[in-house]
């Protein structure tokens, strides 16, 4: 007698029915008649096209706001002492064109009095240059932590930076491991945290500095706010590359083998294929092929484990005829 398939087989065959009727398999196919089909409880279902890009897995921590606010609020000081640097100097401008055409008309005035009219004009146009540069200090000490697009938010008081205030929104550092290449910023992220997954966040900006935690290209992203907490650190899949055209294959429709996933693929009424299924780009709702399948071939989405316990039940069959003749 030849040795019996393997424990992993015997399992599969036990596990589940084996169908009755007219039944043939070999390896990879099977072909049920009508009577078996009937008795079967075999559904299939069209393979639905879908577009997908490759996505690499990043790391960040949502931030806090409060940085952005302090920030908003230096800007708003350092303006309003500008304003009135610039009034002042304004003012002390007109006085000594004013004394000056005096005094240029008959000494009207002294020349001590023009002298001290454009001291005035002088101190304030250093004073207005001055309060002019420390408002730029502010602003540029903030784009090198910042980046220019969110300073931009803070200095024009968009409606993203209202929303963030407000917290209604979130800000995301999201960093890629060192070494992994990422040919331009994605628009796009998606974002798990907490136990709580496909929360939409969309890029602000490339940063200007590295997560030290994680060492590699940095991101912006902004994302609604609910259950994510400032210093909370997040999981992200990031879109890279160009789109693929190719199919979702439900997870219904998926069976396991000895590692390997696997659907049934019906060619016609009662015949049906095993074809290997491609684990590597998952899906909310089963996994995206791009080669191996067309749109429209018809997987069995229910029954696919019967198919598989039916055509190893055949092997064994095979097995112990062949075991017999000996």
């Amino acid at each position: 007698m030849k040795a019996k398939p393997i424990l992993a087989i015997l399992l599969i065959t036990m596990a589940t029915p084996v169908l009755a009727g007219e039944i043939s398999a070999s390896s990879g196919t099977v072909k049920l008649d009508q009577a078996a089909l009937e008795r079967s409880a075999i559904q299939a279902a069209p393979l639905k096209p879908a577009t997908h890009r490759q996505a690499v897995v990043a790391y960040g921590t949502v931030l806090s706001t409060q940085s952005l606010l302090d920030l908003r609020n230096r800007i708003i000081m350092s303006r309003s002492q500008l304003e009135k640097a610039r009034a002042a100097l304004e003012i002390s401008r007109q006085e000594y064109l004013r004394i000056k055409s005096l005094h240029d008309d008959g000494h009207n005035v002294s020349d001590k009095a023009l002298q001290a009219a454009e001291s005035t004009w002088r101190i304030d146009e250093a004073n207005s240059k001055a309060t002019r540069e420390a408002l730029n200090v502010v602003i540029n000490d903030a784009r090198l932590q910042w980046g220019n697009a969110i300073v931009r938010t803070v200095v024009n008081d968009t409606a993203l930076f209202r929303q963030l205030a407000d917290g209604k929104e979130v800000l995301i550092q999201i960093t890629v491991s060192s070494g992994v290449a990422i040919p331009e910023a994605p628009a796009t992220a998606e974002i798990q945290a907490d136990g709580n997954s496909g929360i939409k966040a969309s890029l602000v900006s490339s940063s200007p500095k590295t997560d030290a935690k994680f060492q590699g290209l940095s991101f912006f992203f902004h994302a609604q706010s609910s259950n994510l907490l400032p210093g909370m650190t997040v999981s992200a899949s990031l879109p890279v590359g160009l789109s693929q055209e190719g199919v979702v294959i439900p997870a219904s429709a998926v069976v396991w083998q000895q590692g390997s996933a696997w659907v049934y693929v019906r060619q016609k009424p009662g015949s049906f294929v095993r074809r290997a299924v491609p684990m590597d780009a998952p899906m909310a709702a089963g996994w995206f092929a791009f080669k191996g399948f067309e749109p429209g071939e018809m997987v069995v989405v229910t029954g696919a484990q019967q198919l598989l316990s039916q055509e190893f039940h055949a092997q064994i069959q095979s097995g112990d005829d062949e075991g017999d003749q000996d």
